[in-house]
């Protein structure tokens, strides 16, 4: 099987995966994984956006969190998983600049 780049998105296959650019490192893997367990957690989700320290303490987050990132999860206040998630790229965002 040969791989092809089309854009910035090479294909294996039936399975694309995106080409990272020179400069995109990702800078927060650790809030990526805590997203991506709230995405697929539900318990972990409501938990998170209602007793965010509790949800990091449960689910061991903490240890993997840097100071700068723990606080940034700690300072959120969202009605729901998905305004979590915003406030947070919009933090991410601010750390960048």
């Amino acid at each position: 099987m040969f791989n092809t780049r089309v854009g910035n998105v090479f294909q294996y296959g039936e399975r694309e995966r995106p080409v990272p650019r020179f400069g995109q490192a990702r800078r927060h893997p650790e809030l990526e994984r805590l997203i991506c367990a709230a995405g697929s957690n539900h318990q972990f989700a409501q938990l998170l956006v209602s007793a965010p320290e509790v949800a990091l303490n449960q689910y061991e987050y903490r240890r993997h969190l840097s100071g700068t990132e723990r606080d940034m999860v700690l300072s959120i206040q969202a009605t729901d998983i998905y305004d979590f998630a915003g406030q947070l790229h919009s933090l991410i965002n601010q750390c960048r600049k």
